[in-house]
């Protein structure tokens, strides 16, 4: 196990474990020299998927498990209190406005992870296992609520998108390491992510977020 999986580990809060497949992504991020010193955060890291000097190869993720005053942070920002904090950790920021993937404990107590777009776009679970959202950072889209907003389009028929879409080395570890395919869209894993302006949606996480914000604005009263 590597050192930087040790670090993120220790500051997921007791109910969060760190999934197998994400510790193993992380040893990967490591091994592969892909670490980045932050600079918002002096003195802690960051992984990436790919080296930072262009051209970049597919999902532009920077991914650090945020500290617990970041947490709290975060979740006054989306709620107005940070109580929701205890069921949501950031720890993998998927977009250059402030987009987030984050572990989630679902109304049940399990783990799952979401997506939280900045401007509401894509509230969402993302797949069933941590292994589907690996599998929706390899299909390429150059940042993840892009390809949530259009859960159709392939990577290349995004508009003014000028990247490589492939990067074979996660590619590569991901299908050999797991034995699974990449899907051709987003679709194939997240079928109906609701948009911004959606009104009702099925997805758990946008009920729960929605329940939080009404309650926050005083239009229902507060929820677990």
């Amino acid at each position: 196990m590597g050192r930087f999986t040790d670090e993120m580990r220790t500051r997921l809060p007791g109910g969060f474990t760190l999934p197998p497949e994400i510790a193993a992504l992380f040893d990967w991020i490591e091994e592969h020299g892909l670490l980045h010193d932050s600079q918002r955060v002096p003195g802690d890291r960051f992984g990436t998927l790919q080296p930072l000097e262009p051209p970049y190869r597919g999902a532009v993720v920077l991914f650090r498990v945020e500290c617990k005053d970041e947490v709290l942070s975060y979740a006054e920002a989306w709620f107005g209190s940070p109580d929701p904090a205890a069921r949501l950790i950031p720890f993998a920021r998927t977009g250059a406005d402030g987009s987030y993937a984050a572990f989630w404990l679902d109304d049940d107590g399990s783990q799952r992870i979401v997506h939280l777009g900045s401007e509401g776009d894509g509230l969402c679970v993302l797949g069933q296992t941590p292994l589907d959202f690996l599998r929706l950072l390899a299909i390429g889209h150059n940042e993840l609520g892009t390809g949530l907003a259009l859960p159709d389009a392939e990577p290349e028929d995004e508009p003014d998108y000028e990247m490589e879409v492939d990067n074979p080395p996660f590619r590569n570890w991901l299908t050999t390491t797991y034995g699974v395919t990449i899907p051709r869209t987003v679709s194939e894993i997240v079928p109906t992510p609701p948009g911004s302006v959606a009104e009702t949606s099925d997805d758990p996480f946008w009920r729960w977020v929605r329940r939080l914000q009404e309650a926050r604005d005083g239009a229902t009263p507060p929820g677990p």
